[in-house]
């Protein structure tokens, strides 16, 4: 049977995002993303479901480090997922104020605007997931409240203040699933790659890339993160349209090698295809 870890407990969107990659596997829930990244490297788990991006709040950076850090691990599929959140509180709650709001810090960035609006007064506590707020508002004591996703309400001791209270209406989570090898070629796939430069140049970006717009190849992300060796140096972290085995990108991967220093295949795997219905 197969492990996947997860960012925990059960009834956040990660293991949500989990379930619709594997119903049959079994879930194994961690505190933290860090956590659950280095499961692979302890062998807990062999595969990982993370958030990559969120169309709000962007890029999660514990992830983008490790895909870019020296390991043997890579992505092997990709998922969306829309965000909704909701507010709560407990059916005990007798105040006519909330002092303090509980949730992970992703969703408290992704409801901002609502929050600055409703709940300006009030503190916001960093909690380790959406799932894990409702248990930090019990033990606190306090007179608050929490955000996690809508299904929240169906727990007795909870009661729904407001809903899809989030900046945006078209909130979407990237998740990918982290292991081991290459998928094979699909009718959609995308490649991720990232690369660095020992001594940046002007135009050294525009000739790394300059193969793919040759080739008529698309790029549908391109991002730009610290290497954390000293000020002005970064990897760049790039999604390509199609397979590593394309020879056409292939030969595009090469030249470009040619331009950058160490450039990692960070995974080739089936493009996520929305629900056009």
């Amino acid at each position: 049977m197969k492990y996947i870890g997860f960012l925990g407990p059960q009834g956040t969107y990660s293991h949500h995002a989990a379930n619709l990659y594997s119903v049959n596997a079994i879930k194994v829930p961690f505190n933290t993303i860090n956590e659950v990244l280095n499961s692979l490297d302890t062998k807990e788990s062999q595969e990982v479901v993370v958030p990559l991006e969120n169309s709000i709040n962007g890029s999660i950076v514990e992830v983008l480090d490790f895909l870019a850090g020296d390991n043997k691990f890579n992505i092997i599929e990709e998922l969306e997922v829309n965000i909704n959140h909701s507010i709560f509180t407990l059916k005990t709650f007798k105040h006519s104020t909330i002092d303090v709001i509980f949730s992970h810090p992703q969703a408290l960035g992704q409801c901002y605007e609502y929050l600055n609006e409703k709940y300006q007064n009030s503190e916001l506590k960093i909690s380790n997931s959406t799932a894990d707020s409702l248990n930090d508002l019990l033990k606190s004591g306090i007179s608050g409240a929490f955000i996690g996703p809508p299904w929240m309400k169906d727990n007795d001791a909870v009661v729904e203040i407001d809903k899809n209270i989030q900046s945006a209406d078209n909130n979407v989570t990237r998740f990918v699933v982290i292991g081991q090898g290459i998928r094979k070629k699909s009718k959609q796939d995308k490649t991720s790659v990232v690369f660095s430069f020992n001594d940046d140049s002007p135009g050294s970006l525009h000739s790394a890339i300059e193969p793919l717009a040759k080739k008529s190849i698309n790029m549908t992300k391109i991002e730009s993160r610290p290497t954390k060796e000293g000020l002005g140096s970064y990897y760049f972290f790039v999604d390509i349209e199609g397979h590593v085995n394309d020879q056409k990108l292939a030969y595009c991967l090469s030249l470009m090698k040619e331009n950058v220093s160490n450039l990692k295949v960070l995974g080739s795997y089936p493009k996520f295809q929305r629900d056009k219905s």
